[in-house]
């Protein structure tokens, strides 16, 4: 019965700590994506799991291949790019 309660609390433990660790790394992902396409792009950036999307609109095509690059640079296996080029 303890090694039980045991294994209960420690999966407990685990499953808390994994949100606030996966946003962690969102928010990460999100800030050098952001920094790597420009002050003049909008990014969003979306994460699940190993799929990143990226949406918004970026200056040129060189500011949206930098935000590709940040992305995949970060680990993401899968890149979804829905960027806008304003120019």
């Amino acid at each position: 019965m303890k090694l039980i309660t045991k294994t209960i609390a420690m999966s407990a433990l685990l499953v808390a700590f994994a949100g606030p660790a996966s946003a962690m790394v969102s928010s990460s992902l999100s800030h050098d994506v952001r920094s790597a396409a420009g002050a003049n792009s909008n990014i969003n950036v979306i994460v699940d799991g190993d799929k990143v999307t990226l949406t918004g609109y970026a200056e040129d095509l060189y500011a949206v291949a930098k935000a590709e690059a940040a992305a995949k640079n970060a680990g993401a296996d899968l890149i979804v790019n829905n960027i806008f080029r304003t120019n």
